[in-house]
């Protein structure tokens, strides 16, 4: 008899991380002098395309984490999650309204919001296991 699969919903998540890494490397590629917003700023010439490469590294490592459910993985996600809502509500500030951008922003604050809520897949659980003492030990 197997064992309940865990984490089966977050390892797919990370297996699309994955995929859009390999996508936007691809698209990094084929496409080197696209300039990228950030910030409220258009990033052009030979620095863009050192600027376009942390997201193909954080895309890789958040799919690499998720797959095999590290807890580093979590805060990683959470935190390029608010890097790229700031940055696109700051885009949207200096560049002007664009709907489908903002459905981007309301699709990640939901991921978020769901990250959130599945975070326990995400603890150690050796540390939150020895934290305190057993039921057995007793409080002495």
């Amino acid at each position: 008899m197997r064992g309940k699969p865990v984490g089966t919903d977050i390892k797919l998540f990370g297996g699309l991380f994955l995929i859009v890494g390999v996508i936007d490397l691809v698209i990094i590629e084929l496409f080197p002098s696209h300039a990228l917003n950030l910030f409220g700023t258009v990033v052009t010439g030979p620095s863009a395309f050192l600027v376009k490469l942390h997201s193909l590294a954080i895309y890789l490592l958040i799919g690499y984490g998720f797959l095999w459910l590290r807890p580093w993985a979590w805060g990683l996600s959470l935190a390029y999650t608010g890097f790229g809502l700031v940055s696109e509500l700051m885009n949207q500030l200096t560049f002007g309204f664009y709907v489908l951008r903002t459905g981007f922003m309301v699709t990640m604050f939901l991921f978020t919001v769901y990250l959130i809520r599945r975070r326990r897949l995400f603890t150690d659980a050796a540390a939150v296991t020895t934290s305190r003492p057993s039921v057995l030990e007793g409080a002495q």
